[in-house]
């Protein structure tokens, strides 16, 4: 079994990261536009969410997913399919996160608000994951 690459983990969740917020920035503003969970954050009147903080959680959870991919690599083996499994990793949490505390509570939007970005947000956090873990090496 080997050791994890402690700088590569690092590097590689940056890029996860970035293309976190390149490929959510695409998605989210050209392709899902004025869906009903912008017109429901809007309705509840809430401040918007600041951008530096969403890089932040865009950078922490690439690192995240690099981790995992890392230490799951010597079971899984190392690709793209790994590079999945820890990307669906992080979309069940962020998801879980995102729904239950974030958009269900604090902000009280409706269920069916969520589905939209849920949805959307699994094809991107795979793709970013994948391309993080390409220049991976233990």
């Amino acid at each position: 079994m080997g050791k994890i690459n402690w700088g590569r983990v690092f590097l590689c969740g940056l890029l996860t990261g970035s293309v976190l917020i390149v490929l959510g920035l695409v998605v989210f503003v050209f392709a899902l536009g004025k869906t009903d969970f912008v017109a429901a954050v809007e309705a509840a009147g809430r401040p918007r969410f600041p951008t530096w903080l969403a890089a932040i959680l865009n950078f922490a959870g690439g690192i995240w997913t690099m981790w995992l991919y890392a230490a799951i690599r010597p079971r899984y083996g190392p690709g793209p399919k790994t590079a999945a499994v820890a990307g669906l990793a992080l979309w069940v949490l962020a998801a879980l996160v995102d729904a239950l505390l974030v958009h269900a509570h604090l902000i009280l939007l409706p269920p069916r608000a969520l589905l939209a970005p849920l949805a959307v947000s699994l094809p991107v956090i795979i793709v970013a994951a994948v391309v993080g873990a390409w220049p991976y090496q233990e």
